[in-house]
């Protein structure tokens, strides 16, 4: 006697169950339940165990905007730590991007020069033509800067003009005001679109400056697009190694707010000066 062939949905059916069967003997599954069925897409979440002091745990995360104690999704993230990750991948991307209107630095009262980079992707593709001021721009610095003070202020959209757009006046502002404080001479500011931190040594030599000092913004990681560097050089030189160099970074309202890292810079100098160098010299 035969019996009526299995139609599809009845077929893979028992398949299921003898597959699910199997996988709950060998203890690969749980039993479904109303809140997670069976045959949900994706591996199933494992959260974290319960920490020994929870009260640690959160103070730590509050204590950093990095990305940590996130739980998983079997061996991935989970979505919400994803399309934070994706977020803040986008705002790095924003930063390189940023650019500062013509008309800016000239509002915050400096002066406005440029380095000979004939675009922005000329200035990320080749960083040396972003050291040097173009023939223009050469001319006003001999002409307008100030020369021969103790500490040239340059600031430099670098590689995040947004964070030179939302700390570079309350920085500069700062310096302004300690600089003088701790017995240092200053130039007027200069402004340099398209600037690497090198162009400082070509200001240095044109402007005869015993020091210089420029702030960029700096090559943005992941959700840190607004961060600025203030980089320090003394017996300015074309080429100055950056070994001879300090640097002070993460200038920003998650870092060191403007004038802090106002007052750090011109003790650095102090430092700098009594022992005519920077860089290795401070060691």
């Amino acid at each position: 006697m035969s019996s009526a062939p299995l139609d599809t949905d009845t077929l893979t059916r028992l398949v299921r169950e003898a597959v699910v069967e199997t996988l709950k003997e060998r203890g690969l599954v749980e039993s479904p339940t109303e809140e997670s069925p069976v045959w949900s897409r994706g591996p199933k979440q494992r959260p974290l165990p319960a920490p020994k002091l929870p009260s640690s745990i959160e103070k730590l995360k509050r204590s950093t905007p990095s990305r940590i104690v996130q739980g998983r999704t079997g061996t991935r993230y989970l979505t919400e730590s994803y399309l934070g990750l994706r977020e803040d991948h986008a705002t790095a991307l924003d930063a390189v991007h940023s650019a500062v209107p013509e008309d800016w630095p000239a509002a915050q009262g400096w002066l406005a020069l440029k380095t000979r980079c004939q675009n922005h992707e000329e200035f990320l593709l080749h960083p040396d033509h972003g050291r040097r001021l173009d023939e223009a721009s050469r001319a006003r610095c001999e002409k307008e800067a100030d020369h021969g003070v103790d500490i040239q202020i340059i600031a430099g959209d670098g590689l995040s003009a947004m964070a030179v757009l939302a700390y570079g006046p309350a920085l500069v502002k700062a310096l302004q005001s300690t600089l003088p404080a701790a017995g240092f001479r200053i130039g007027k500011p200069l402004f340099v679109r398209q600037a690497r931190i090198g162009v400082q040594d070509d200001i240095g030599v044109l402007t005869g400056a015993k020091a210089t000092l420029i702030i960029v913004g700096e090559r943005p990681g992941l959700g840190t697009g607004d961060s600025l560097s203030i980089y320090t050089a003394y017996g300015p030189k074309l080429g100055q190694d950056n070994a001879e160099k300090d640097c002070i970074s993460n200038v920003r309202a998650l870092g060191f707010p403007p004038e802090q890292a106002a007052v750090r810079c011109a003790e650095l100098f102090k430092r700098t000066f009594a022992a005519q160098g920077g860089g290795v010299k401070l060691i």
